[in-house]
């Protein structure tokens, strides 16, 4: 083969791949909107789910119209209304960037390293404009993933409303069962606080009273998982400060 026509080959490829990469790099500008939207529409699915008001008639943006959110600040628990946005789009960034909150190893039950200076919650009130959801963002380590999700509470702030997961890579028909809604259903209702406060919401293999779910079949760790990550965002290095300053009346 001439040496010339080994040029022209390569010469014809790269071109090739320039002009796809431009296409590519187009399509990816213009759909963005579009994905971010998606992206959006479907956080808000999740937290209504949670929150246990989405049926199948229900338009998302509509009834999201009545969620407040707050961003809290997770060294003193203080809140104030923000954006979510933001949080979302970059979590893993501000969990690592210079005012993120450090967690020691004793607090670091979710085996999360830190948590955002500033995360968002989502308020739902009842008619006469007392607290009747409250939807939290959580995350924490299971087998082979960070899961993250939703947790909703009832207006005492001691009871599930909800659970949900919307991003994790569990094993499917294993530890990917935190997305069974049977399994999810068995979360409603149950209490998180024992009488001196203490987290005592656990998964164990044959669950029983009110302070217990049923672990997941095959699934020993990202159960033990699933566990870790309510504890911690329950307790006192995670939602605690604020949801005791909602008891009082804040937000």
């Amino acid at each position: 083969m001439r040496p010339e026509s080994d040029l022209r080959t390569f010469i014809i490829a790269l071109v090739l791949a320039v002009i796809c990469s431009f296409f590519v790099a187009g399509a990816n500008v213009l759909l963005k909107p579009r994905q971010d939207m998606n992206r959006e529409l479907e956080r808000k699915k999740n937290i209504l789910l949670a929150a246990g008001v989405l049926q199948a008639d229900t338009d998302v943006n509509s009834a999201f119209e009545a969620v407040e959110t707050y961003l809290v600040d997770m060294r003193t628990g203080n809140a104030e209304k923000g954006d979510a946005g933001k949080y979302f789009e970059s979590i893993r960034r501000l969990a690592s960037s210079a005012d993120a909150v450090q967690l020691n190893k004793q607090q670091d039950v979710a085996v999360i390293k830190s948590i955002p200076a500033k995360i968002p919650v989502f308020i739902l009130r009842d008619g006469s404009g007392q607290v009747s959801k409250v939807v939290l963002p959580i995350y924490g380590s299971g087998l082979w993933s960070t899961m993250y999700g939703f947790m909703a509470l009832n207006a005492d702030l001691n009871t599930v409303s909800g659970i949900t997961f919307y991003d994790h890579g569990e094993t499917p028909g294993l530890g990917g069962e935190i997305d069974n809604p049977l399994w999810k259903a068995g979360w409603v209702d149950k209490k998180i606080y024992g009488d001196d406060g203490s987290v005592v919401l656990s998964v164990v293999k044959g669950a029983k009273g009110d302070s217990q779910i049923d672990s997941l079949s095959g699934a020993t760790m990202t159960s033990r998982g699933v566990e870790n990550t309510v504890r911690f965002w329950m307790g006192a290095d995670g939602y605690g400060k604020f949801l005791a300053s909602l008891k009082q009346g804040g937000a």
